[in-house]
């Protein structure tokens, strides 16, 4: 999985970004007839009237997380912690199945435009520059504009992640003298993917598979996508990575799509097969590129080269990610005594700009990335999540009463921290209270119980340390308990 340390929402030259060329583009493009077509439309917000408190809670009433998720089809719901407007998911998808996402940017522009208010800043930032663009060039796709504005982005995002890596140094200077040396390895390398410069750079069929995962979750051809991914989860097999073992012949068959049964030639295949393991995981990759041809997808064709350029030991450019500049370095400084120092040059690494927080992170990840992810992740942040009030770390329960909505973003941040405060220090502290307004109204329509929103109210007000205005049911509270003693519940 991917694991995205969040720590600040800062964005380093945010003045320089949010100037008026792009607002007016963005402006340009929104003076445009409405997009038609009901699946396209941001659900309209619903008007509630007070109702009799002798509600009947029916068949509708929620139950489970994709019922709960499902209130945003229904009216505009808020974020818990960002109080911005959730997105469906299932609106996601559409957008990206229908081509809006590969086709042009003039048309993804307008039939995007309605998610700007939910955007977070960064991906709002990149979205203005999509549209600034459009404007100029309106049949570019997506994969162009990256590609386009990567040189610029790649010079912003150096200068914001340079003092990081200098405090880094100043922190080795301390270490002893054969940390030092493996640190002084590990800058190599990084020095290396900071310049875009070819190395000697070892295999990792746990990594390649990783990023061939994320990568398919944009492939909308979903048999091609599982073949990909089988023959590529085959390759960390163990036995690959053991000088001394054999790959087993069932692992090899299952590569080459060799059937077992029935087969009287399979000591004539057996021998024409490769030999050696480089041989197999070569060809093996090359399988998954030629698939990746067929899908024209060239960031697939890319990863599929690096890696075979990788196993038969040539020189490779290699993207540089904070993921693997955090584990590689955990790895150079495993063992060390001083466990002080080791800590803190590793919370200096979560300080790097992320793509989740800054636009120029962003666009330099996605300078090879394919139109459908460049769309998917830059509105997959505002999708609505399921929130664990109580994390689930801290033995939270899968039950209604510990449910919150929240988008994507904010969710993997409350993950990263373990911990809902931290976050909520970022946001107007209203936020909450407006969103669990709206879940009273949703109570008011007979969709939640009382009860379930009582206690979704109390495990966030224990877990956050802020208190919440339920006095908007008060009467519903009243019917309730009223029930629940003629019922001896109390």
């Amino acid at each position: 999985m991917k694991i995205f340390k969040i720590s600040s929402f800062d964005i380093s030259s945010k003045k320089k970004l949010e100037q008026k060329p792009y607002a007016s583009a963005l402006n340009k493009s929104f003076i445009q007839p409405p997009v038609s077509g009901r699946l396209l439309t941001m659900p309209v917000t619903d008007t509630f009237t007070k109702t009799s408190p002798e509600i009947s809670f029916g068949a509708n009433l929620i139950t489970s997380q994709s019922k709960f998720k499902r209130l945003v089809k229904k009216r505009t719901m808020h974020c818990i912690y960002c109080n911005k407007v959730l997105v469906d998911e299932d609106q996601l998808n559409r957008l990206e199945k229908s081509g809006v996402f590969s086709g042009s940017i003039k048309n993804f522009v307008a039939q995007t435009k309605q998610f700007y208010k939910s955007m977070h800043k960064a991906h709002r930032t990149v979205f203005r520059m999509i549209a600034n663009y459009a404007v100029k060039s309106p049949q570019t796709t997506l994969e162009q504009v990256m590609q386009t504005l990567y040189p610029k982005a790649l010079r912003h995002l150096r200068k914001s992640q340079n003092p990081l890596f200098r405090q880094l140094k100043n922190c080795a200077r301390n270490l002893p003298p054969e940390y030092r040396t493996r640190f002084a390895a590990f800058m190599r390398i990084q020095e290396c993917k900071l310049k875009d410069k070819p190395f000697i750079n070892e295999f990792s069929a746990k990594e390649f598979n990783y990023q061939l995962r994320n990568m398919c979750k944009t492939v909308s051809n979903d048999r091609l996508s599982s073949m990909m991914l089988q023959k590529a989860g085959l390759l960390t097999h163990p036995s690959f990575k053991d000088i001394h073992t054999e790959v087993p012949e069932n692992i090899v068959y299952k590569i080459f799509n060799i059937n077992v049964k029935h087969n009287s030639n399979l000591k004539k295949i057996k021998e024409e097969l490769p030999q050696s393991k480089e041989a197999i995981m070569r060809q093996t990759i090359y399988g998954i590129r030629l698939t990746g041809q067929k899908l024209s997808r060239n960031d697939i064709i890319e990863l599929c080269d690096r890696a075979i350029k990788e196993i038969s030991g040539i020189p490779v450019k290699v993207p540089f990610s904070n993921k693997s500049f955090r584990y590689d370095l955990i790895e150079a400084l495993d063992g060390l005594p001083d466990e002080k120092l080791k800590r803190k040059m590793l919370n200096i690494t979560k300080k790097l700009p992320t793509s989740m927080e800054n636009p120029y992170s962003f666009i330099t990840k996605h300078a090879t990335a394919s139109s459908d992810k460049i769309g998917h992740n830059l509105l997959f942040p505002s999708i609505v999540t399921i929130e664990h009030l109580k994390t689930k770390y801290d033995h939270g329960k899968n039950v209604i009463g510990n449910y919150a909505l929240c988008c994507a973003f904010d969710n993997n941040f409350v993950r990263s921290n373990r911990n809902m405060r931290i976050v909520l220090q970022h946001y107007n502290p209203e936020n909450p209270q407006k969103y669990f307004n709206e879940i009273f109204e949703v109570v008011r329509s007979g969709e939640l119980s009382v009860e379930d929103c009582l206690m979704q109210v109390r495990t966030f007000e224990e877990q956050s340390g802020q208190k919440i205005d339920t006095s908007a049911i008060a009467d519903l509270i009243e019917v309730s308990e009223t029930k629940n003693k003629k019922r001896g519940k109390f």
